[in-house]
């Protein structure tokens, strides 16, 4: 009582430590008979207050969670919800995976669900595929349990994707293990986790929807959700025009042929030819043309420095230097530094 106390005033530091403890003290033999009493609460933390067993299991880690779901049906529903699993989720996977792939999974088990639900011949098994169970590593659940258990969605999904079972959409910076021809790039891919390895495999469209090219062995530092809804074939148009000035840092659709998907370029707003940058009168923001520079190119490069319109729909372009489409100026700082740390170490030709 006196160690769990202590978790009042800092739970994230030591909870996990205490439930290990916990969970250590306990034998094979004594968790296996809890499970098999699941209406005995007889483990101790359901005694505490229950603002103090609260901060003991939000600053669980997952491990201890899915000890703890073994040992009683009251621990099984509290350490299985979203609102334990969600903050872990969003630490674990927030930055590459997000909401977007936590959709994207509720429709693909819904989907299979009704696709189970039109077997007539099946219907007798219905009731056998809702059984729940916890092994050492996470859970596992059926499409049919989603439905029935609508509050647990965080740590299947979680658990999925740290298995390697689920496939995901994100975006992966440098194609081909960093290949001069697409520094500072990122490409639309599906993506898979290697937990032996601890990173990724993609796969991916390059030139249409009929080739398919593996890549594996990504570091968690090269992939990021994707930012806007648009996908790799569609033209990206933003709601509201952006308002460029020289120096925002930008990314724009770039392809190299017509029928290739595009991948997003960073690059920097720059100044027209007749401007004196060093002048406060600076008007380039009221320019029609706007020039875009690629400052990871050497001065001279043909891909160095572009010039376009500023109200545009159609992309622009040709087959010799290749098709841009939309542009997006990036205000968040995170966004500014995970291109900035693949700045390659020498100007590229």
């Amino acid at each position: 009582w006196k160690q769990l106390q202590g978790t009042w005033k800092h739970p994230a530091s030591l909870s996990t430590r205490v439930l290990e403890k916990m969970l250590l003290s306990k034998s094979k033999k004594q968790v296996k008979s809890a499970e098999d009493n699941s209406d005995n609460p007889a483990f101790p933390l359901l005694d505490l207050p229950e603002l103090v067993l609260e901060n003991i299991l939000c600053g669980a880690s997952p491990y201890c969670l899915c000890q703890l779901a073994q040992t009683c049906r009251d621990l099984r529903k509290r350490c299985r919800s979203d609102e334990i699993w969600e903050p872990l989720f969003n630490e674990r996977w927030g930055k590459i995976a997000g909401m977007n792939a936590f959709a994207l999974w509720k429709r693909t088990l819904f989907r299979k669900h009704a696709s189970i639900c039109e077997k007539p011949a099946s219907l007798w098994m219905r009731p056998f595929r809702c059984i729940w169970y916890f092994s050492r590593s996470g859970s596992k659940v059926t499409a049919a349990e989603l439905v029935i258990r609508p509050n647990e969605g965080f740590v299947n999904l979680y658990w999925q994707l740290e298995r390697g079972e689920f496939w995901f959409p994100g975006q992966v910076f440098n194609r081909e293990h960093g290949h001069a021809g697409f520094m500072l790039s990122c490409y639309d891919a599906d993506l898979n986790y290697d937990r032996n390895s601890d990173s990724f495999c993609a796969r991916y469209s390059p030139h249409s929807a009929r080739s398919l090219v593996m890549e594996e062995g990504i570091s968690w530092e090269r992939i990021r959700k994707p930012l806007v809804g648009t996908s790799p074939s569609e033209l990206y148009i933003p709601d509201v025009p952006e308002q460029l000035r020289p120096g925002d840092h930008i990314e724009v659709q770039w392809k190299r042929s017509p029928s290739f998907p595009y991948g997003w370029w960073y690059g920097i707003v720059g100044h027209t030819d007749n401007c004196r940058s060093e002048n406060h009168n600076c008007r380039c923001h009221l320019e029609e043309m706007v020039w875009l520079e690629f400052r990871q190119y050497a001065t001279g490069s043909r891909w160095r420095r572009i010039q376009m319109r500023r109200n545009r729909a159609p992309e622009v372009g040709s087959e010799m230097d290749g098709f841009y489409g939309g542009i997006r100026k990036l205000n968040n700082k995170e966004d500014i530094s995970a291109w900035l740390q693949m700045w390659p170490k020498d100007p590229l030709k």
